[in-house]
C-alpha cells in the first residue's frame, strides 16, 4: 500500500491540522508506516508534534524542494521522536510560495514530483493543506487525488465545503485527473441542537460524511501545546484521560475507516 491523502478545507479553524496530526497517528498505531508532510506556510502542524525548530530551518527544506529542487530528499523526512510517524516540516520561507509557483513551469506538478520518490517508503503520506484553494492545495490535490476534509458543523463551513467541491472539479479537468473524496469528517463538534440539525442535513446530502465526528475536547488542544498527538499525550486525570481514550477510539475509527474507502477507491 502506497496512499497518499491530502488534508483539506479552505476554512480555518476547522480541526484540519489536528485531524493531520491524530489520524496519522492512528494509522501508525495500526502497524502503518506514516508520514506527514506540512504544505501550511504557517507551519502549524510542524510546530503541532513539537518540532518548531525545524520551522526556521533556511537550507534543505520544503521551499527549496517545491521551487529549486536543491533540497536532498533524505534530509527533508525527520523522525518525530514520540510518535510513531515521520514529518516533512513546513518553514517561514513557505509564505513566498504562492507567488514563486505562480511563475513556474508545470507548477501543479511540483510536489507530486517530490512524493513520487519519497512516498515509495509509506503506507500512507498525510498532506496538511493551507487553508486557501492556490497553488499549494492544487500541488497536493495532484499528488495525492484522494481528499479527508474535516468540517465544522456550522452554516459558514457548509458554504465552503461547496468551494472546495468546485476547486476539486476545476483541479480534476484542468489535469484530467481523478480526486476521490474519501471522508468528509465533522470535526470539533460541539453538543448543541443547531449542530444536530446540520449534521443530519451534511448525512442526507453527501454520501462522504462519515457516521461518526470528532468531538471538541480540551485534551486535544493540549496535546497540541504539547507537540503530542492524542496517542502520545499523558492525561493529567482521570476526566480528561477519559476524553483522550474517547478521542483515541475515534480517530482509530476515522484511520480504519479512511483505509477501507482507500481500498474501495482502488
Amino acid at each position: 500500500m502506497n496512499i497518499i491523502i491530502a488534508i483539506c478545507n479552505q476554512k480555518g479553524g476547522v480541526g484540519k491540522t489536528a485531524l493531520t496530526i491524530n489520524l496519522g497517528a492512528a494509522l501508525a498505531d495500526q502497524h502503518k508506516k506514516v508520514s506527514l508532510i506540512d504544505l501550511d506556510p504557517q507551519g502549524h502542524l510542524t510546530e503541532g508534534v513539537g518540532m518548531k525548530d525545524l520551522y526556521l530551518e533556511e537550507h534543505n527544506n520544503l521551499y527549496e524542494a517545491l521551487t529549486d529542487h536543491k533540497a536532498v530528499q533524505s534530509t527533508l523526512i525527520q523522525d518525530v521522536p514520540h510518535e510513531k510517524f515521520d514529518l516533512i516540516a513546513s518553514n517561514y520561507q513557505m509564505a513566498l510560495i504562492e507567488q514563486k509557483l505562480f511563475t513556474t513551469r508545470n507548477r501543479e506538478h511540483k510536489l507530486k514530483e517530490l512524493l513520487e520518490v519519497v512516498s515509495k517508503n509509506y503506507d500512507f503520506v498525510l498532506i496538511d493543506c493551507p487553508p486557501n484553494l492556490g497553488n499549494l492545495t492544487d500541488n497536493a490535490l495532484n499528488a495525492a487525488r484522494k481528499v479527508v476534509v474535516p468540517i465544522q458543523a456550522e452554516t459558514s463551513s457548509v458554504r465552503a465545503l461547496d468551494l472546495l467541491f468546485d476547486q476539486i472539479e476545476s483541479v480534476e479537468q484542468g489535469l484530467k485527473i481523478k480526486i476521490d473524496v474519501l471522508a468528509v469528517v465533522p470535526s470539533l463538534v460541539q453538543e448543541s441542537a443547531l449542530s444536530r440539525r446540520i449534521l443530519t442535513e451534511l448525512r442526507s446530502g453527501i454520501p462522504a460524511v462519515t457516521p461518526f465526528e470528532i468531538k471538541k475536547r480540551v485534551v486535544l488542544q493540549e496535546a497540541y501545546d504539547q507537540g503530542r498527538s492524542i496517542f502520545s499525550y499523558k492525561a493529567p486525570n482521570s476526566v480528561k484521560e477519559d476524553d483522550t481514550n474517547e478521542l483515541k477510539k475515534i480517530y482509530t475509527t476515522l484511520a480504519t475507516f479512511v483505509t477501507n474507502q482507500t481500498i474501495r477507491a482502488a
